[in-house]
C-alpha cells in the first residue's frame, strides 16, 4: 500500500516531499486528552509520556499553533530551523484537500543512546516511537508508517523535528 502511495506521488515531486514531511509529524488528538494536557502549557511536563508529548505537538501543528510548537523542539533542531520566525514561516502545512484521519502509536521504546545518522548526532535518553498515519487526499486513502524521536529535557521531552532541508550553516550534516 505504501509503495502504491509512493508511486502515485512520484509524479508530483513537490506534493510527495510536502506530504512526506507533514505526515511524518502530523496527527489528530482526542479532545479529552488535549483538555487534560492544558491548552496554555507550551512544553509538556516531565510526567507526560513520550506518546502524549508527541500527540500534543501534533495537535498544535494541526491547529497551526506553530509559535507554541517551537518550545517543544530540541535545541539542535531549533538551530537547524534558524530561529522561531523561520520555523513559523517554513514549517510544512497540510493542503486543503489532504486530511490526516488517524494516527496509531505502534511502539514506544526509551533507549539509553541513539545516533541520528542523517544529522550525525548521538543523543542519550531517547524515546523512539513507531507511528502509523491514516491519510486521505481527495478520494484516496492510505497508511504510512514513520519513526519519530524525542529526547529528554529537564522539564519533559523535546522533539527532533528538523526542517526537511537543513539551512546552510545552521547545523552539520
Amino acid at each position: 500500500m505504501v509503495n502504491t502511495f509512493v508511486r502515485l506521488f512520484r509524479r508530483w515531486p513537490a506534493v510527495e516531499a510536502f506530504l512526506a514531511r507533514v505526515v511524518e509529524r502530523f496527527t489528530t488528538w482526542r479532545a479529552d486528552d488535549f483538555e487534560r494536557s492544558g491548552r496554555a502549557a507550551a512544553p509538556a511536563p516531565a510526567t507526560v509520556a513520550p506518546a502524549g508529548f508527541e500527540m500534543r505537538f501534533m495537535k498544535l501543528h494541526a491547529e497551526g499553533r506553530f509559535d507554541e510548537m517551537w518550545d517543544m523542539i530540541a535545541d539542535d533542531a531549533q538551530r537547524a530551523w534558524g530561529g522561531r520566525e523561520m520555523f513559523i514561516r517554513d514549517v510544512p502545512r497540510l493542503g486543503d484537500d489532504t486530511e490526516l484521519l488517524d494516527v496509531d502509536v505502534l511502539d514506544v521504546q526509551v533507549l539509553d543512546t541513539w545516533t541520528d545518522r542523517r544529522h550525525e548526532r548521538t543523543y542519550s535518553d531517547v524515546a523512539r516511537m513507531a507511528l502509523r498515519y491514516h491519510v486521505r487526499k481527495e478520494w484516496k486513502e492510505w497508511t504510512l508508517d514513520r519513526e519519530v524521536h524525542l529526547i529528554r529535557a529537564a522539564d519533559g521531552w523535546r522533539t527532533l523535528f528538523y526542517p526537511a532541508q537543513m539551512k546552510s550553516g545552521a547545523g552539520s550534516r
